[in-house]
């Protein structure tokens, strides 16, 4: 059941991205998609952000992640879809709101800030939020890429991702997860190694996981 909800939550994003690409304006944003296969489990991670007004000052952003063990077990299949739309406040900084769709928590009505700024080399994102249902919790998001180049057809690829969910009220530990990147691009694909931390509840159930990835930017 999880697994075709996964199915059709790619077939709808993909359909939303290409009406949007649709639209005229400045050319779009590349989509990174990224499947690591690990030792454990597989996960998958897409986002995407894209303007919705020809000033560019809303936009909406997606970002899926998932993640199914190699026995297709329910209770080791994940999905979360974050979906926002957000005003560009100037200097780098936007206030969006929007919902989270969670395999387990259903549907999580977001209201947050997000800072982003990148260049060729570097790429930064911090985004807290206030998730506020079925409980009050705070999360925050945090990503840093570095992709200097080493050739004119090649770069390396690192990225360091930090996710942390608390329960505002006793300050209680939800979700946190840690996720590395190391790799070579060329082109539009990426690829290489990686590990996910992922921890749940309160008393930080952990899983981790290391293997290949690779990613493509659409």
């Amino acid at each position: 059941m999880k697994n075709s909800l996964l199915i059709l939550g790619s077939t709808l994003l993909f359909s939303v991205t290409s009406l949007f690409a649709q639209q005229p304006g400045p050319p779009p944003a590349p989509i990174p998609v990224e499947v690591m296969f690990g030792n454990n489990r597989m996960n998958f991670q897409l986002i995407l952000n894209k303007p919705i007004d020809a000033k560019g000052k809303f936009s909406f952003f997606n970002v899926t992640n998932g993640a199914v063990d190699y026995h297709n077990k329910n209770e080791e299949t994940e999905i979360v879809v974050v979906n926002s739309i957000n005003y560009d406040l100037g200097n780098n900084f936007k206030a969006g709101a929007g919902a989270q769709w969670h395999f387990k928590l259903g549907l999580v009505p977001i209201l947050g800030v997000q800072y982003f700024k990148a260049n060729p080399t570097w790429l930064l994102l911090v985004s807290p939020n206030i998730c506020l249902l079925p409980s009050t919790n705070m999360e925050v998001v945090s990503l840093v890429e570095y992709k200097p180049s080493l050739s004119p057809k090649t770069r390396l690829y690192t990225r360091a991702q930090i996710l942390y969910n608390q329960v505002l009220d006793g300050g209680i530990h939800a979700r946190s997860g840690y996720t590395f990147r190391a790799g070579i691009s060329r082109q539009k694909f990426t690829y290489g190694i990686g590990m996910n931390f992922d921890y749940y509840g309160p008393f930080k159930a952990e899983k981790l996981n290391t293997g290949a990835f690779v990613r493509i930017s659409l």
